[in-house]
């Protein structure tokens, strides 16, 4: 089934996609009136799925009757990857649209002191999430931050219940991500984890230093013997707290 993003009208019962929604609908995929499609309804906060059959098709506009509606289970705690970008646009873009798919919360990208990319086109990599939310039926939008100084990002953040998790590869004692250490962010109501991703060439020991001056409660975490790349951590981490996530239950 196809999803797009639509406008819910409650009284009528229907959903209506217009202009570049519609216009995919009609011309690019060639729908007809009686096929049945997807509608999401999209929210920072929540998300809500349609089931919808089409009974009127024009490329600006298209009308269908909804159906049902299907429940979309909201993560207990929320994913924030704080991370310096790569300079590569592939792989920048690569970090989006899985972020996407992992129901990673926010992207805020930081300008450390070893980021090499000076600028972000914001509105491509908005269209990018927009492009993955329907792929994945992810009714929940990417919230993405441009590039701002580490010493900026933390007006960025929410200011109650984190947790904050960083990553970096200097020899001091880390932890492991674990049901246990999942199950005791939940019993402390914390709703929001942030996980600090370095550049190329990781965060400098001043930054790392900041970091933990100004982050509590903030935990070093441990991603095994090898060096990842900026996108392989941050794929990694929003990996393993999806998994984790959908382990405990408020």
């Amino acid at each position: 089934m196809h999803y797009f993003f639509g406008t819910i009208d409650k009284e009528k019962n229907i959903a209506l996609l217009e202009n570049d929604e519609a216009h995919h609908c009609a011309v690019v995929l060639r729908m007809n009136v009686g096929d049945t499609i997807g509608i999401l309804s999209p929210s920072e906060n929540e998300g809500k799925i349609f089931k919808a059959r089409l009974v009127n098709v024009h490329k600006k506009q298209c009308v269908a009757e909804i159906i049902e509606q299907q429940l979309f289970q909201l993560p207990v705690f929320k994913s924030h990857l704080v991370i310096s970008p790569p300079k590569n646009n592939e792989r920048l873009e690569w970090i989006v649209e899985k972020s996407v798919e992992l129901q990673v919360s926010s992207l805020l990208f930081v300008k450390s002191d070893r980021c090499i990319r000076k600028t972000l086109n914001i509105e491509r990599l908005n269209n990018i999430s927009l492009s993955a939310a329907k792929q994945s039926a992810n009714p929940v939008l990417l919230k993405i931050e441009e590039a701002r100084s580490l010493g900026s990002i933390k007006n960025f953040i929410h200011t109650e219940n984190n947790v904050y998790l960083l990553l970096h590869c200097y020899p001091t004692s880390k932890i492991n991500l674990s049901l246990d250490f999942i199950a005791q962010v939940q019993n402390e109501k914390k709703r929001n984890i942030y996980v600090f991703i370095g550049p190329e060439g990781d965060w400098t020991e001043e930054e790392v230093d900041w970091m933990k001056q100004n982050f509590h409660p903030l935990f070093e975490i441990d991603l095994g013997k090898t060096r990842l790349r900026t996108e392989t951590a941050a794929i990694q981490m929003a990996s393993v707290l999806r998994i984790l996530n959908a382990s405990v239950s408020e």
